[in-house]
Protein backbone atom coordinates (compact mmCIF):
# COMPACT_ATOMS: atom_id res chain seq x y z
CA UNK A 1 0.00 0.00 0.00
CA UNK A 2 1.36 3.42 -0.93
CA UNK A 3 1.79 6.23 1.62
CA UNK A 4 -1.04 8.14 -0.07
CA UNK A 5 -3.32 5.09 0.18
CA UNK A 6 -2.44 4.70 3.85
CA UNK A 7 -3.23 8.35 4.53
CA UNK A 8 -6.53 7.99 2.68
CA UNK A 9 -7.43 4.95 4.75
CA UNK A 10 -6.56 6.81 7.97
CA UNK A 11 -8.77 9.73 6.95
CA UNK A 12 -11.61 7.38 6.10
CA UNK A 13 -11.22 5.59 9.43
CA UNK A 14 -11.16 8.88 11.32
CA UNK A 15 -14.37 10.05 9.64
CA UNK A 16 -16.06 6.75 10.44
CA UNK A 17 -14.95 6.97 14.08
CA UNK A 18 -16.24 10.54 14.34
CA UNK A 19 -19.58 9.52 12.82
CA UNK A 20 -19.82 6.60 15.24
CA UNK A 21 -19.04 8.94 18.13
CA UNK A 22 -21.79 11.32 17.02
CA UNK A 23 -24.33 8.49 16.87
CA UNK A 24 -23.30 7.15 20.28
CA UNK A 25 -23.59 10.58 21.90
CA UNK A 26 -27.02 11.09 20.33
CA UNK A 27 -28.18 7.70 21.57
CA UNK A 28 -26.66 7.60 25.05
CA UNK A 29 -25.60 11.13 26.05
CA UNK A 30 -22.16 11.95 27.41
CA UNK A 31 -22.24 10.10 30.78
CA UNK A 32 -23.29 6.75 29.32
CA UNK A 33 -21.18 6.93 26.17
CA UNK A 34 -18.18 4.62 26.33
CA UNK A 35 -15.62 3.20 23.94
CA UNK A 36 -17.77 0.09 23.82
CA UNK A 37 -20.90 2.07 22.91
CA UNK A 38 -18.98 3.93 20.21
CA UNK A 39 -17.63 0.61 18.93
CA UNK A 40 -21.22 -0.63 18.58
CA UNK A 41 -21.80 2.23 16.13
CA UNK A 42 -18.47 1.74 14.36
CA UNK A 43 -18.35 -0.16 11.08
CA UNK A 44 -14.85 -1.50 11.59
CA UNK A 45 -12.96 -3.38 14.30
CA UNK A 46 -13.20 -2.21 17.90
CA UNK A 47 -9.43 -2.69 18.10
CA UNK A 48 -9.04 0.24 15.70
CA UNK A 49 -10.57 2.57 18.28
CA UNK A 50 -7.97 1.59 20.85
CA UNK A 51 -5.26 1.85 18.22
CA UNK A 52 -6.16 5.49 17.58
CA UNK A 53 -7.29 6.60 21.08
CA UNK A 54 -6.23 5.81 24.64
CA UNK A 55 -9.67 6.09 26.23
CA UNK A 56 -13.09 7.73 25.99
CA UNK A 57 -11.81 11.14 27.05
CA UNK A 58 -9.04 11.09 24.45
CA UNK A 59 -11.51 10.14 21.72
CA UNK A 60 -14.06 12.78 22.73
CA UNK A 61 -11.39 15.48 22.94
CA UNK A 62 -10.44 14.63 19.37
CA UNK A 63 -14.12 14.65 18.44
CA UNK A 64 -14.44 18.21 19.76
CA UNK A 65 -11.45 19.24 17.65
CA UNK A 66 -13.06 17.59 14.63
CA UNK A 67 -16.29 19.53 15.21
CA UNK A 68 -14.41 22.77 15.78
CA UNK A 69 -12.51 22.37 12.52
CA UNK A 70 -15.79 21.80 10.68
CA UNK A 71 -17.41 24.82 12.32
CA UNK A 72 -14.43 27.04 11.50
CA UNK A 73 -14.55 25.91 7.87
CA UNK A 74 -18.26 26.68 7.70
CA UNK A 75 -17.66 30.17 9.09
CA UNK A 76 -14.92 30.84 6.56
CA UNK A 77 -16.76 29.46 3.53
CA UNK A 78 -20.45 30.11 4.10
CA UNK A 79 -20.75 33.54 5.71
CA UNK A 80 -22.00 36.33 3.41
CA UNK A 81 -19.89 39.43 2.84
CA UNK A 82 -22.75 41.86 3.55
CA UNK A 83 -22.24 43.05 7.14
CA UNK A 84 -25.87 42.79 8.23
CA UNK A 85 -26.37 39.38 6.68
CA UNK A 86 -23.06 38.22 8.13
CA UNK A 87 -23.99 39.23 11.69
CA UNK A 88 -27.34 37.48 11.33
CA UNK A 89 -25.64 34.36 10.00
CA UNK A 90 -23.13 34.20 12.86
CA UNK A 91 -25.94 34.39 15.43
CA UNK A 92 -27.97 31.75 13.59
CA UNK A 93 -24.99 29.39 13.35
CA UNK A 94 -24.29 29.78 17.07
CA UNK A 95 -27.99 29.28 17.88
CA UNK A 96 -29.33 27.08 15.07
CA UNK A 97 -32.83 25.75 14.76
CA UNK A 98 -33.33 22.25 16.10
CA UNK A 99 -34.18 19.83 13.34
CA UNK A 100 -34.22 16.09 13.89
CA UNK A 101 -34.49 14.49 17.33
CA UNK A 102 -30.93 13.18 17.17
CA UNK A 103 -29.64 16.72 16.64
CA UNK A 104 -31.38 17.81 19.83
CA UNK A 105 -29.88 14.85 21.72
CA UNK A 106 -26.47 15.74 20.35
CA UNK A 107 -26.75 19.30 21.65
CA UNK A 108 -27.60 17.88 25.05
CA UNK A 109 -24.50 15.67 24.93
CA UNK A 110 -22.32 18.66 24.02
CA UNK A 111 -23.65 20.62 26.98
CA UNK A 112 -22.94 17.63 29.21
CA UNK A 113 -19.39 17.59 27.88
CA UNK A 114 -19.09 21.34 28.40
CA UNK A 115 -20.04 20.88 32.05
CA UNK A 116 -16.95 18.67 32.39
CA UNK A 117 -14.61 21.39 31.08
CA UNK A 118 -13.45 22.46 34.58
CA UNK A 119 -12.25 18.89 35.18
CA UNK A 120 -10.81 18.03 31.75
CA UNK A 121 -8.18 20.37 30.36
CA UNK A 122 -8.60 19.07 26.82
CA UNK A 123 -12.34 19.78 26.88
CA UNK A 124 -11.73 23.18 28.48
CA UNK A 125 -9.23 24.25 25.83
CA UNK A 126 -11.48 23.24 22.96
CA UNK A 127 -14.60 24.92 24.32
CA UNK A 128 -12.62 28.08 25.07
CA UNK A 129 -11.34 28.08 21.50
CA UNK A 130 -14.87 27.56 20.18
CA UNK A 131 -16.19 30.50 22.20
CA UNK A 132 -13.29 32.71 21.13
CA UNK A 133 -13.91 31.83 17.49
CA UNK A 134 -17.54 32.93 17.66
CA UNK A 135 -16.79 36.04 19.71
CA UNK A 136 -14.01 37.07 17.32
CA UNK A 137 -16.31 36.70 14.32
CA UNK A 138 -18.98 38.78 16.05
CA UNK A 139 -16.45 41.48 16.96
CA UNK A 140 -14.91 41.57 13.49
CA UNK A 141 -18.31 41.81 11.81
CA UNK A 142 -19.51 44.59 14.11
CA UNK A 143 -16.26 46.53 13.67
CA UNK A 144 -16.51 46.19 9.88
CA UNK A 145 -20.12 47.36 9.95
CA UNK A 146 -19.19 50.41 12.02
CA UNK A 147 -16.32 51.30 9.69
CA UNK A 148 -18.65 50.97 6.70
CA UNK A 149 -21.12 53.35 8.33
CA UNK A 150 -23.82 50.67 8.46
CA UNK A 151 -23.78 50.02 12.22
CA UNK A 152 -24.16 52.33 15.18
CA UNK A 153 -21.05 53.30 17.13
CA UNK A 154 -21.36 50.52 19.70
CA UNK A 155 -18.52 48.85 21.57
CA UNK A 156 -17.78 45.73 19.46
CA UNK A 157 -16.31 43.70 22.35
CA UNK A 158 -19.11 44.46 24.81
CA UNK A 159 -21.84 43.95 22.20
CA UNK A 160 -20.33 40.63 21.12
CA UNK A 161 -20.16 39.40 24.71
CA UNK A 162 -23.77 40.42 25.31
CA UNK A 163 -25.04 38.69 22.16
CA UNK A 164 -23.13 35.50 22.85
CA UNK A 165 -24.29 35.43 26.46
CA UNK A 166 -27.88 35.52 25.20
CA UNK A 167 -27.12 32.70 22.78
CA UNK A 168 -25.47 30.52 25.39
CA UNK A 169 -28.18 31.24 27.96
CA UNK A 170 -30.85 30.06 25.52
CA UNK A 171 -28.94 26.83 24.87
CA UNK A 172 -28.46 26.21 28.59
CA UNK A 173 -32.19 26.49 29.21
CA UNK A 174 -33.53 25.02 25.98
CA UNK A 175 -31.49 21.83 25.74
CA UNK A 176 -31.72 20.39 29.28
CA UNK A 177 -35.45 21.10 29.53
CA UNK A 178 -36.35 20.38 25.92
CA UNK A 179 -37.98 23.80 25.52
CA UNK A 180 -37.34 24.69 21.88
CA UNK A 181 -39.66 27.70 22.17
CA UNK A 182 -36.99 29.40 24.29
CA UNK A 183 -34.49 29.12 21.45
CA UNK A 184 -36.92 30.53 18.91
CA UNK A 185 -37.95 33.41 21.18
CA UNK A 186 -34.34 34.23 22.06
CA UNK A 187 -33.29 34.20 18.41
CA UNK A 188 -36.12 36.60 17.55
CA UNK A 189 -35.23 38.90 20.45
CA UNK A 190 -31.54 38.90 19.52
CA UNK A 191 -32.36 39.93 15.97
CA UNK A 192 -34.74 42.60 17.27
CA UNK A 193 -31.99 43.94 19.54
CA UNK A 194 -29.51 43.97 16.67
CA UNK A 195 -31.96 45.81 14.42
CA UNK A 196 -32.70 48.46 17.04
CA UNK A 197 -29.34 48.87 18.79
CA UNK A 198 -26.65 47.81 16.30
CA UNK A 199 -27.88 48.59 12.78
CA UNK A 200 -28.32 52.18 11.70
Amino acid sequence: MSEADAEGEDLDTEDLIMQATYRALCEHGYPATSISKIADEFEKSKALLYHHYDDKEDLLAHFLTYLLDQFETELEQNLPTDHRQRLTSVVDQALPEVGEADEFQFRRALLEMRSQAPYHEAYHDRFVHSDELILQELRDTIEAGIEAGEFQDVDPAETSQFLYTLVYGALERDVPLGDEAVTELTREQIHTYISEHVYK
